[in-house]
């Protein structure tokens, strides 16, 4: 089964969530990446209230988030070190080091929770374990195989230093390399019994750090908490993130859609340009974020889980096969109809189906797949340009073109000002005619153009 991050490089503007995802340790990094798709209402909405209740933490406890960061920082992947320790294998000093700098830091969190009164984070006590690497008490994340664990060993060591004889010198270092080894193997048989505690730390801690990386994303993006749905997806100013953000630095301002998913297809037809793609991809975003447990970019939403998601919006992988885009199209159309058939729940969604066919065989292609999709029941949507597409379904029109409201030429730059994404319900099984006109506002040759225009 793939992972989260499998789907990174795949899934429009999942990069663009990942690298602005503010996670702090590389363990908590790797627990999102090896993350699996999850569609289990009950674990879901388990991981929204943690959120919504870290949220009101990060609200109301500000410093000790901000002490929380800083120990995050400090939280290396030592899972190497305590699977040694559970198997008995004797520790080195770097690896005691890292269960101590470890234990530090997990001591400091868990003061910190303590204190703020926060619920949802059970850390173990590791006070015995810093005991046990600290015989000194300095409280310092740094480790060797102190004097004060073996008195005979703190009197080897002076008589090393007071030894000038270089013969004997190294006889005595001998002496308290083999005594160093043996409370190595010590200090791992009495740290043995707490490997389950650190490991349960270790985990936690890292699923804190994730947990705080949503919260934070959350609050600053202006996602929702999303609720779990039955039979119907609703989203109520559905917007893309990365879209959105690209569009404000030049300025402009991404307009959010509404639109509700039923069990069977929906079909939105619009004009190139119209924005049919970004809603596609922006739903795509939207579930996969909702099944990983994050808050998902829509003033409201209410979602079903699926098993699987499906997103066919281009043939990106054509020309690793060496198969043509329509090749491409049929083996993807294939795929979910076989899922369909095994009895999977899944979320279809078609970009510009059989677009690269003739528009004759194209349109009974699309056809047939919305019958289908009809058929089973299944949740998709399948965007077109091709009219008069006759099979039984919901069908939604991009607005477009707003030319009754232009009030200056409109131009490659500003035509996004007089596009009007919102989707409309339709019965009409036409699409719009606005092909040309966006032709003209792109200066084609008139040449061009009038031959079209015939």
């Amino acid at each position: 089964m793939k992972q989260f991050r499998h789907y990174i490089s795949e899934v429009s503007g999942l990069q663009y969530v990942y690298e602005n995802l503010k996670i702090c340790s590389s363990l908590g990094r790797s627990l999102l990446q090896h993350q699996l798709l999850c569609s289990k209402p009950d674990l879901l909405k388990e991981e929204f209230d943690k959120i919504e209740k870290h949220i009101a933490f990060q609200k109301k406890s500000p410093d000790a988030v901000r002490s929380l960061v800083m120990d995050f920082h400090e939280i290396n992947d030592i899972r190497q070190t305590i699977l040694n320790l559970r198997f008995l294998h004797i520790l080195d000093d770097i690896e005691l080091f890292e269960v101590k700098k470890f234990a530090l830091a997990s001591q400091h969190i868990l003061g910190i929770l303590q204190d703020s009164h926060y619920e949802g984070a059970p850390l173990h006590d590791l006070s015995k374990v810093i005991q046990l690497l600290d015989p000194e008490g300095s409280r310092i994340a740094h480790f060797y195989v102190y004097s004060a664990y073996d008195e005979n060993l703190a009197a080897l060591r002076k008589r090393i230093q007071e030894t000038e004889d270089a013969a004997r010198r190294d006889e005595l270092n001998f002496q308290a390399l083999q005594m160093e080894d043996s409370i190595r193997q010590k200090l791992t048989e009495l740290l043995h019994p707490y490997w389950k505690n650190l490991q349960d730390n270790l985990t936690r801690i890292a699923l804190l750090d994730l947990l705080n990386a949503k919260a934070q994303m959350a609050v600053e993006w202006n996602l929702c908490k999303p609720t779990i749905a039955d039979k119907k997806s609703t989203f109520q100013q559905l917007f893309h993130p990365e879209v959105a953000t690209r569009l404000k630095n030049r300025g402009e301002s991404f307009q959010a859609v509404d639109i509700e998913l039923e069990n069977g297809p929906c079909l939105i037809t619009g004009a190139n340009m119209s924005g049919k793609t970004v809603v596609l991809k922006s739903l795509t975003l939207t579930q996969y974020l909702f099944q990983f447990g994050f808050y998902v970019p829509a003033e409201a939403a209410a979602i079903v889980p699926v098993d699987v998601i499906f997103c066919i919006i281009d043939d990106t992988q054509s020309e690793k096969h060496g198969l043509s885009s329509f090749a491409v199209e049929v083996l993807n159309i294939n795929d979910i109809i076989a899922t369909v058939k095994s009895g999977r729940k899944v979320l279809a969604l078609v970009d510009e189906l059989a677009r690269t066919t003739n528009p004759d065989e194209g349109k009974r292609i699309v056809n047939a797949f919305v019958q289908m999709m009809q058929k089973y029941g299944v949740m998709s949507v399948v965007t077109t340009h091709y009219g008069g597409i006759q099979a039984k379904c919901r069908r939604l029109r991009v607005n477009g073109l707003r030319v009754d409201e232009v009030s200056d030429t409109i131009t490659p730059h500003n035509i996004n000002r007089y596009m009007d994404y919102s989707l409309v319900e339709t019965n009409s099984d036409e699409v719009p005619a606005e092909a040309l006109r966006i032709a003209e506002i792109f200066h084609a040759d008139e040449e061009f153009l009038a031959l079209a225009t015939e």
